[in-house]
């Protein structure tokens, strides 16, 4: 069992080990599937508010970024690499290309990419196409 952060004083998420309590404990939450307006899904809202400021400050997505870095910085986040993409982006040839410049994401890459690294997929489509 996860053991719950204690709130009777709130704050902010100060350290690694709050922000993973958190996570794991919205990820019980999200599970168990609370209803609308229960404590439980106060709780849900309220972690995931922390969630969100902690990640925004500790793991900030530079707006100069392109898709690649984008890719690149969720893949190092998530202990992950290059070849782990030739899944969702259909081929390590396609990978090779993407990171060289040389194609750009399809739609259905980007939603795999927003699946499975949880990149929103705007970074990906609109970055992309300036260039």
């Amino acid at each position: 069992m996860t053991r719950l952060l204690d709130f009777t004083r709130p704050h902010v998420l100060r350290n690694e080990a709050e922000y993973d309590a958190a996570v794991s404990e919205i990820d019980s939450l999200l599970d168990a599937d609370p209803e609308p307006g229960s404590e439980a899904f106060e709780r849900l809202e309220f972690l995931s508010v922390l969630v969100q400021a902690y990640e925004d400050v500790r793991f900030p997505l530079d707006d100069t970024m392109d898709p690649r870095e984008i890719v690149a910085f969720m893949l190092e986040q998530k202990g992950l690499s290059r070849s782990d993409l030739a899944e969702w982006l259909g081929g390590r040839s396609r990978v090779s290309e993407f990171f060289s410049g040389r194609r750009s994401l399809s739609i259905r890459q980007i939603a795999s990419l927003t699946e499975y690294l949880g990149i929103p997929a705007d970074l990906l489509i609109a970055r992309d196409r300036k260039r």
